[in-house]
C-alpha cells in the first residue's frame, strides 16, 4: 500500500478555507499546517512534501511573494496549488506567472480538491518521469528507471537506499540539505539523535560512485546542518572539458577546511557561518 501523500499547508484567513486540514485528514493525507511564510520556509527545506498548498490572504506576506521565494529555495518538481476566493482572470495569471501549478477559487467541495489535487500529483508525476529518467551531475548520470548509476559511460550498481540518497543529492546540488530532510526522504521517519545509519550511509555512496573532486563531485560536510553535493567545473572531467556544457551545472563557491577521514573522499566541511 503506498505510503499517504505528505501535504504542506500554508494557513490564511479565509474563512472557508478554515476546514481544509480536516478535509486532508479524513481523505487520509498527512498534512502539515504553517501559521507563518518564515516556519514553511523552514518546514519545506527540513522534510520532504508531495505537494504545498497556500491560502491565497496570508497574515504577514503576499501569497505570490511566498510561491516565488518557495520556487527558489526549492527545485522545480514539488507541485503547489494556491487556495483562493478570487477568482478573476488577474489572480490566476498572477498565481501562475509566480510558479503556481495550479489555482482553486472559491468554495469547493471536497471532491473537486481532491480530484485537482490527484490531477496535479499525476501531472507532476509524469512529468518528472518523461524528464528525470536521467539526472546528472558532472560526468555521472543517474538513471530512475533501471535505478543505477553510470560514470564516463560505466554501470555502478546501486542498493536501493543508496540510489535514493544519490537521487536526492544529484537533483539538489549546490544546496544544504538538512540531516532530518535526508533522514525523512530515505528511511521516512527520523533517525534517533546518536543514530550513525546516515553517515554509514553517506560514506558507502562515497565509495560506491568514487566520489572526489578528480572525478568532478564532491560532498560537503555542512556542521550541525547536513550535505551538500558540489559539482567542480574545474575538474578535468567535467562535461565541459569536453565541449558538452548541456551537461554541465552551476558550481557553487568551496570553503575551507578538509576533513581528515575523508580526505581521500573530497568530503569537505564548513562552518555555520557560510551557509
Amino acid at each position: 500500500m503506498p505510503d499517504p501523500m505528505n501535504i504542506a499547508l500554508l494557513s490564511g484567513q479565509s474563512a472557508h478555507l478554515k476546514a481544509v486540514p480536516e478535509l486532508l485528514a479524513r481523505a487520509g493525507f498527512r498534512c502539515n499546517v504553517f501559521a507563518s511564510t518564515r516556519a514553511l520556509i523552514q518546514g519545506v527545506s527540513l522534510a520532504s512534501y508531495d505537494m504545498l498548498l497556500i491560502h491565497d490572504e496570508l497574515p504577514d506576506t503576499a501569497a505570490i511573494d511566498v510561491i516565488r521565494t518557495v520556487r527558489c529555495a526549492r527545485s522545480r518538481d514539488l507541485p503547489i496549488m494556491m487556495l483562493g476566493g478570487n477568482g478573476s482572470e488577474e489572480a490566476l495569471v498572477e498565481a501562475l506567472d509566480a510558479g503556481a501549478d495550479d489555482y482553486l477559487s472559491g468554495p469547493q467541495s471536497t471532491r473537486v480538491l481532491l480530484a485537482r489535487m490527484a490531477a496535479l500529483r499525476r501531472r507532476a508525476t509524469g512529468d518528472r518521469q518523461r524528464q528525470g529518467l536521467l539526472a546528472r551531475a558532472g560526468p555521472y548520470q543517474l538513471n530512475s528507471v533501471g535505478r543505477f548509476a553510470t560514470l564516463h559511460g560505466e554501470r555502478i550498481t546501486l542498493t536501493p537506499k543508496e540510489f535514493d540518497l544519490a537521487m536526492l543529492l544529484f537533483t539538489n546540488a549546490g544546496r544544504v540539505l538538512a540531516n532530518r530532510r535526508i533522514e525523512q526522504a530515505i528511511w521516512h521517519h527520523e533517525l534517533p539523535p546518536l543514530s550513525r545509519a546516515l553517515a554509514g550511509l553517506m560514506s558507502r555512496l562515497r565509495k560506491t560512485l568514487r566520489l572526489s573532486p578528480e572525478n568532478g563531485i564532491s560532498i560537503t560536510v555542512v556542521y550541525a546542518h547536513g550535505y551538500r553535493l558540489d559539482i567542480h567545473e574545474d575538474s578535468p572531467t567535467h562535461p565541459r572539458k569536453h565541449g558538452n556544457p548541456a551537461l554541465a551545472q552551476q558550481q557553487p563557491d568551496l570553503h575551507t577546511g578538509l576533513l581528515a577521514d575523508d580526505r581521500a573522499h573530497g568530503v569537505r566541511p564548513v562552518t555555520d557561518s557560510a551557509c
